[in-house]
């Protein structure tokens, strides 16, 4: 019996590594050629495996977006640095705790967001796909927001404060530095800090070292 648990595992274990390679496949292609470009057989070709096995394991490339939303939906760090800015009691440190896991989230799956928005264009069934996570993506900001009241500038009501939240941490921006203007992912949280204590906070933030 435990002979047979074993090779149940390792089968198990070469499904899980396979399935891997076919959404790192079909990651790459997305990106590079398109959502509506790319063939279910080019994902097989990309991934080295037959294209029954990919038909098998998503059933169709929307099978394969939906395994991708998730990369994004799950992020055990960057959900773990969400609660622990939640819990913050000092407000400076509460907004760094949530830029560094904005970073964190766009640094796995900034690619994946502009995946989904060219999908969205030429199949329907995943528009709503997009709406669940922008929908999600919105109540993490209502919810963070309402952690800063009786902290914010006097210029700034809740609403003010969303928009500001909501501008400056969408996964375009992100790309936009990094993928084009060529920063680092420390360079981008340390940015999105400072917009945010300075755009945000009743107080200006402390002085510290001079940063791009």
């Amino acid at each position: 019996m435990g002979d047979v648990k074993g090779r149940l595992t390792l089968r198990d274990e070469r499904a899980a590594v396979t399935r891997r390679r076919i959404a790192d496949a079909a990651r790459t292609l997305f990106g590079s050629r398109g959502y509506g470009a790319t063939t279910l057989q080019a994902v097989a070709d990309e991934a080295g495996v037959a294209v029954q096995t990919v038909y098998a394991v998503y059933g169709s490339k929307a099978g394969i977006l939906h395994e991708l939303r998730d990369t994004i939906l799950r992020q055990p760090a960057a959900e773990a640095l969400y609660e622990d800015a939640m819990s913050e009691a000092g407000t400076e440190r509460k907004l760094e705790l949530f830029a560094s896991s904005i970073r964190r989230r766009w640094e796995f799956g900034h690619d994946v967001v502009a995946i989904h928005s060219n999908a969205a264009a030429t199949d329907p069934s995943v528009r709503a796909e997009v709406e669940q996570v922008l929908g999600m993506r919105r109540a993490g900001i209502a919810r963070f927001v309402r952690s800063l009241e009786g902290q914010l500038a006097p210029a700034v009501d809740v609403a003010h404060a969303t928009a500001i939240l909501d501008a400056l941490t969408l996964p375009e921006v992100y790309a936009e530095l990094t993928d084009i203007g060529g920063w680092s992912a420390d360079e981008f949280e340390a940015w999105l800090a400072r917009c945010l204590k300075g755009q945000l906070l009743r107080t200006r933030p402390r002085a510290g070292r001079a940063q791009v």
